[in-house]
């Protein structure tokens, strides 16, 4: 009897300090006021930075990347993987840099072609959100897509910290 409250009282013990280890990891895991602030700064640098500027691997020829004729289905896929930014998802298919120029391009198309497509007005609603830098519905934003697309798996659930935004940007976009 005593040799097992023994173990048992061992197991307690390392179980309590198990729990206190993950739970101090945790705490000091939690990045700074000032992280995150250099992480806000850092993506607002990147939304603003016109294209011209963008480095070499990742500049884009708008109106060539992002024709006038643009297909609804190639808007909804671009909306998509640039809301994969900002959102947190189990799986996310599509990456595409969020920067103000590439919005208005996209709104532009968007407002072109609302008549033609099908569902325009949700297209014109988001990016005219998004390109005032208004990213506060982006888990909406992205799910709304999701279901035209019929998404089945990678439905968003809450938004990225600037700072898991951050560690998104540099994972995908960082200058080689």
């Amino acid at each position: 009897m005593k040799k097992t409250l023994i173990i048992l009282g061992i197991i307690i013990g390392v179980l309590v300090l198990a729990v206190g280890i993950y739970y101090l990891d945790a705490y000091l895991k939690q990045p700074t006021e000032q992280e995150i602030e250099e992480a806000r700064e850092q993506i607002e640098k990147g939304f603003q930075t016109p294209e011209k500027d963008m480095p070499e691997d990742q500049k884009l020829d708008l109106i060539e990347f992002f024709p006038d004729g643009m297909l609804e289905f190639q808007l909804q896929e671009v909306i998509h993987a640039m809301s994969h930014q900002k959102v947190k998802a189990d799986q996310k298919w599509g990456v595409h840099m969020i920067t103000k120029e590439r919005i208005e391009r996209l709104l532009e198309i968007a407002e072109m072609n609302k008549e033609k497509y099908e569902w325009g007005q949700i297209y014109i609603d988001i990016l005219s959100r998004w390109v005032e830098g208004d990213f506060s519905k982006a888990v909406e934003d992205h799910n709304a897509i999701w279901e035209l697309q019929d998404g089945n798996v990678g439905i968003a659930y809450d938004l990225l910290s600037p700072v898991e935004e951050k560690a998104y940007l540099d994972y995908y976009f960082k200058e080689q």
